[in-house]
């Protein structure tokens, strides 16, 4: 993998990022950039416009999650809550990216804490007055927080990994005869 060090290779990172591209984050982790007084705010600037370029696409989505299904249940409430909490995980890669300054990565990492909070006061707000399963939503709601331990580099699927899995399952065929 190319290490990315140039300004314009970063531009191109942050561009493909906020247009929903995930596997940059790799590039990002593995490269560098020496910040001088004529790029220092520009590249700030790149990283934070596709930083929110991309968080609108995840609000969007989002929204429209709850605009097209028809949630009946707090079960099902609580679904749509782990998928948006799982298509957090790029934005929090991106906030510890080990190539970014740190303190681009703390604005980011402070910013999705206060912009999940935001959600989940909007969620509490506009549940329904009533219902057997507010109870279970307030609940739901109330775990609903940023991805943790998101390790910025993916795991790698090797054997290793597939066996001390706590989701591995064991598949046995018993062939009647």
């Amino acid at each position: 993998m190319k290490k990315t060090v140039t300004y314009a290779d970063w531009c191109n990172l942050f561009e493909r990022f906020g247009n929903g591209d995930d596997t940059v984050l790799d590039e990002m982790n593995c490269g560098s950039f020496d910040l001088d007084a004529g790029t220092a705010e520009r590249f700030h600037n790149q990283a934070e416009e596709a930083y929110k370029t991309r968080k609108k696409l995840w609000l969007e989505k989002f929204q429209r999650s709850f605009e097209t299904q028809n949630i009946k249940s707090a079960d099902h409430f609580g679904m749509v809550l782990l998928t948006a909490k799982k298509n957090l995980i790029p934005l929090s890669k991106l906030s510890q990216a080990k190539g970014l300054p740190e303190d681009l990565k703390t604005v980011f990492k402070k910013d999705l804490e206060e912009f999940v909070g935001e959600i989940k006061k909007s969620l509490n707000e506009n549940l329904p007055k009533t219902g057997n399963d507010k109870e279970k939503m307030i609940l739901i709601i109330n775990s609903f927080r940023l991805p943790e331990n998101v390790e910025a580099n993916p795991v790698q699927n090797d054997s290793k990994n597939i066996e001390s899995s706590p989701l591995r399952r064991k598949l046995s065929f018993n062939h009647v005869k």
